[in-house]
């Protein structure tokens, strides 16, 4: 019995160090060969629900800013106030994921919403980003003989 609760102890720790949040980059104004374009770098992220994205303006005048129903709403480009239009600053603005669902994103100035509400498409200098919902881990223990 001791052996598998060591055992069970080792692997509770071993899946808690990779289980932590991560932190994906994106480039603003740049594609994904390197070049500055009016694009997002990558233009599609799949990350997990408290993940983090890094967006970093590679050169030009940008934002970052949701719409429709997204499920993490935000507007960023010097920081991530509510106001925050396009600006050529070499801005890095960091946004954490909290909620499941899809978020897709646009530049203010090189992006275009059409529709509106969840049929809402962008087209233009645009991102999105699949939050999936984390999976917990269940470790049963048992006693052998």
């Amino acid at each position: 019995m001791r052996v598998v609760q060591l055992v069970s102890a080792a692997v509770s720790i071993l899946i808690a160090s990779h289980c932590g949040a991560a932190t994906f980059d994106v480039a603003v104004g740049q594609n994904s060969s390197g070049q500055a374009a009016l694009a997002f770098n990558p233009p599609t992220l799949t990350i997990h629900v408290n993940d983090t994205v890094r967006f970093t303006n590679a050169g030009g005048v940008h934002n970052v800013d949701t719409y429709g129903a997204s499920v993490t709403a935000f507007h960023c480009s010097d920081n991530c106030s509510s106001s925050n239009g396009p600006s050529s600053n070499a801005w890095v603005a960091t946004v954490t994921f909290a909620s499941a669902g899809t978020v897709t994103y646009h530049c203010d100035l090189h992006g275009t919403i059409v529709g509106s509400g969840a049929g809402a498409t962008c087209s233009g200098m645009c991102g999105t980003i699949s939050v999936l919902s984390s999976v917990p881990v269940r470790l049963q223990s048992f006693e052998v003989d």
